[in-house]
């Protein structure tokens, strides 16, 4: 005779039954365990996510100041070497500005005992600093008989 329960089922499949809903909790809390773990999964990455946001803006700027601080000295440098204006070098990238300084860096450099050694980015010409070839010129000439006349 085999037993029965009181809802005429035999031993054998109750205790089937109650192994499946042991599993089918052991499964609903492992589910429940997941769905909490991967909210705060979603927390943690969104949070990563913010962090490597500002990380990188952070080295954005960082980079801009660097940059900013090579073109500054490139500039400077072609600045003292050459008759570019500031307005044209602002607006050049750092690669122009290397490319300049590179292309100066090959220019010959007057000699030490040339007339115009002493600055190299005048551009003023002889006439308009004043000098003439020597005393014995027509314009110096005509320039001292008018102060002559004038006193």
């Amino acid at each position: 005779m085999t037993d029965e329960n009181k809802d005429g089922k035999s031993n054998s499949d109750a205790s089937g039954s109650k192994s499946e809903d042991a599993k089918n909790k052991t499964v609903k809390m492992t589910m429940d365990e997941a769905l909490a773990n991967l909210e705060q999964e979603k927390i943690l990455s969104k949070d990563k996510d913010s962090l490597i946001g500002d990380l990188t803006s952070q080295l954005k700027e960082a980079n801009d100041f660097i940059s900013g601080q090579r073109k500054s000295k490139l500039i400077t440098e072609i600045l003292a070497r050459s008759s570019f204006k500031m307005d044209e070098l602002v607006g050049k990238t750092e690669e122009e500005l290397t490319s300049i300084r590179a292309t100066l860096d090959q220019a010959m450099l007057p000699h030490v005992n040339s007339a115009r050694c002493g600055v190299m980015a005048v551009d003023l010409s002889d006439r308009e600093k004043g000098l003439t070839v020597g005393d014995l010129s027509k314009v110096t000439a005509q320039k001292r008989k008018a102060a002559q006349g004038a006193a």
